[in-house]
């Protein structure tokens, strides 16, 4: 009898949403956790981020080229164990350390994860479905996170440290059940007498480099991660300080600005299931050019969003574009992965898609400071201003891209 009655379609989709869903338990207190029995200083709490992007980029390339010669089962697996580790050091011990140190965990477990899981699923469902399965995947991890949100907020009532606790065990769990139904039929392994150890990896990453560099297109989606990261730390780090310091939240209900900050993060994630399965059912993702179309479209309109949030002296303004600008980002997000993926062969596959992610956390990590800098040398508006304009130059390179007229695959 065959063990593995999923077929890789399903698996991917439960283990999307079962991450997205821990990961939402996680993230709901993880940041008051912190702040209340962690450390109350401004800049430790900032390098904790930090430390989890550096080691990110530290190791997104090397955990990449493990997964595609040797397995990219085996690297998803021992990137939820790795995660599920940090969070039991994080929640376990009030210790910044410790602390740094759970980080520096979650920063390798994913890694493991980021690159491999793409890669998987598109060597087992192919080419023609793996557009769906991305979109649906972004649908199905979204409709899990709003259930995961009421869930950790119910058990930080009794402790703040369950809810992070539970998020270990749960990641372990994750691994336990990919361990006993996940697939890897389309990866083709390298076999042992040909493995040439780290020779093999390092030749495999040359090639990936080699890929990248000899294809405009490639070289564009790097460049795209780069800006994407500045933005988005600098956007996310600021907007809550933003609201507080600069708008007036309304006196009806009584309600702790919190609740509010709840609700805007509520409504973007239906929104953005909504956005998703709009884009699914009426655009042609087989197309490049009507990817890149729609991708230069909702990059226009995030960056106008961010510029006006920035702007805005009106609670209810603030929290429409602010939600506008969050629920692009999330549509956005399957769609540079199918591009990306239209323009990888197999083999290099979950390295390129690996030095993506690197790029993106090279941005976040020198973009971060220098938004924070200028939110502190001139001002918080200008701050948030700019990380709308910073992606502008990236919807003129989306829409030079398709003025070419060109196969991106040839590009």
């Amino acid at each position: 009898m065959n063990k593995k009655r999923l077929n890789a379609y399903t698996i991917y989709l439960v283990m999307v949403g079962a991450e997205w869903l821990i990961y939402s338990v996680f993230s709901a207190v993880v940041y008051i956790y912190l702040a209340e029995q962690v450390t109350g200083d401004p800049f430790q709490l900032v390098f904790i981020y930090t430390v989890f992007t550096l080691t990110s980029i530290l190791f997104e390339i090397p955990t990449g080229l493990v997964a595609d010669v040797y397995s990219r089962r085996l690297s998803v697996i021992i990137g939820y164990v790795l995660i599920g580790l940090g969070a039991l050091v994080e929640g376990g011990f009030q210790i910044y350390g410790l602390v740094l140190f759970a980080q520096v965990l979650w920063g390798i477990g994913h890694t493991f994860i980021s690159g491999a899981q793409d890669a998987w699923i598109a060597d087992e469902v192919g080419e023609e479905k793996v557009s769906q399965a991305y979109m649906q995947g972004s649908q199905v991890g979204q409709v899990a996170f709003l259930i995961g949100i009421p869930i950790g907020t119910a058990l930080a009532t009794i402790s703040l440290q369950l809810p992070i606790l539970l998020s270990g065990l749960l990641f372990f769990a994750l691994a336990v059940f990919l361990t006993l139904v996940m697939p890897e039929e389309g990866f083709q392994r390298v076999p042992a007498e040909r493995r040439e150890s780290w020779g093999k990896v390092w030749t495999t990453f040359k090639e990936s480099i080699h890929l990248v560099r000899g294809r405009a297109v490639l070289t564009a989606i790097l460049v795209i991660s780069v800006v994407y990261g500045l933005s988005a730390a600098g956007f996310d780090n600021l907007w809550t300080v933003f609201m507080l310091e600069t708008q007036t939240f309304p006196s009806w209900g009584d309600f702790q600005p919190v609740v509010w900050f709840g609700f805007f993060n509520t409504l973007v994630t239906v929104l953005g299931l909504v956005g998703t399965e709009l884009v699914r059912r009426r655009a042609k993702l087989t197309s490049q050019s009507v990817v890149v179309g729609i991708l230069l479209v909702l990059t226009g309109l995030t960056a106008v969003c961010m510029a006006v949030f920035g702007l805005a002296r009106n609670f209810w303004l603030a929290g429409a574009v602010f939600c506008l600008s969050m629920t692009f980002r999330t549509v956005c997000d399957p769609l540079f992965r199918i591009w990306i993926n239209r323009n990888v062969e197999s083999k290099v596959r979950a390295t390129v898609m690996s030095i993506e992610s690197q790029t993106f956390s090279l941005g976040q990590a020198v973009g971060g400071p220098i938004i924070g800098a200028i939110g502190t040398a001139v001002s918080l508006p200008v701050a948030l201003v700019t990380t709308g304009l910073a992606r502008l130059p990236v919807a003129v390179l989306y829409l030079r891209l398709i003025l070419k007229g060109r196969n991106f695959s040839d590009t």
